[in-house]
């Protein structure tokens, strides 16, 4: 995970709807203290960060407080204000755990006195954001599929149901795709595991970068993926299908004597369908693509 900084904001009043009258410095010990017990009530960054920053407000006056942090890879930054000319940063860490970067900024210059304050009011939101981090970590990994980096089953298992209710009710399309990771048993069996990782990786990456920010990928089983395709049908979405498995052909890379490839069966949604018969008739239509060879579209319409 990468640090997070902290870069302070100035302001000619504190931001948000922290007082206009500044805290007397000799309130800080007392003033720390409670906000560290406040702060430990939040599991969200957002609001954490959100309340951390009208506390600074009360003794250093700043235009933005950001805090900088990864999460699977992905970068997140958390704004609270406009930047402004002057800045400091800290980089947190606690127990060995890097949790991110914190700024603070604004248009003048802090003096010694309100860096030192800073610092000591930075005591009071180390665990409080390490304890965020964790449970933000917690729910990804719930509902991620730690190999492919995709959602998971269990994600699948929700989504489908939801946006075939989406889909009837604004009456719009949605087309199923059931696809099988061709040739794993024997890139396993003749190269070991590890290349059939990298296979699963290399296809859930090239499958993620066919599809549009709306659509959904999720890795089902083993080798198995689904793919909602949201507002698709017809030979868009056999377009879609087909230069998925084009794709993975000609990008995907050789492992050994086996090149991957896909098998896709394709189901686009009908007003009488639940979650279950869509699903089963995408599932038919992929036996059918395996049946007819594998590295194929077959389409159950």
């Amino acid at each position: 995970m990468k640090l997070i900084n902290i870069a302070p904001q100035q302001h000619d009043k504190p931001v948000g709807n922290a007082p206009l009258r500044r805290r007397d410095p000799s309130e800080l010990p007392r003033f720390t203290l409670d906000l560290a017990g406040s702060l430990q009530r939040h599991l969200d960054l957002e609001p954490l960060i959100d309340q951390f920053s009208r506390s600074v407000g009360e003794f250093v006056p700043h235009d933005s407080l950001s805090f900088r942090h990864e999460l699977a890879g992905h970068e997140r930054v958390i704004v609270h204000g406009s930047a402004g000319r002057h800045a400091c940063s800290y980089q947190l860490t606690v127990e060995k755990m890097s949790l991110g970067t914190l700024r603070v900024t604004r248009r003048r210059r802090f003096d010694e006195t309100e860096l030192a304050s800073l610092e000591q009011l930075l005591g009071a939101v180390v665990y409080p954001i390490r304890n965020a981090l964790l449970y933000r970590r917690a729910q990804h990994d719930a509902v991620t599929d730690p190999l492919t980096g995709l959602s998971n089953r269990g994600v699948f298992t929700e989504a489908l149901p939801r946006e075939i209710s989406r889909a009837q009710r604004y009456d719009t399309q949605l087309t199923l795709l059931m696809v099988d990771l061709d040739n794993l048993k024997q890139i396993n069996d003749r190269n070991g595991h590890s290349a059939g990782d990298k296979a699963l990786q290399a296809v859930a990456q090239t499958m993620r970068a066919c599809v549009r920010d709306s659509d959904h990928v999720f890795r089902y089983a083993g080798d198995e993926f689904a793919v909602l395709l949201i507002g698709s049908a017809g030979a868009a979405a056999s377009e879609v299908a087909e230069r998925l498995r084009k794709t993975v052909v000609e990008q995907a890379p050789k492992i050994g004597t086996a090149r991957p490839t896909l098998s896709i069966g394709l189901a686009t949604l009908r007003t009488s369908d639940t979650g279950p018969k869509l699903f089963e008739r995408a599932d038919t239509a992929l036996y059918g693509a395996k049946q007819a060879g594998r590295n194929c579209v077959c389409s159950a319409d």
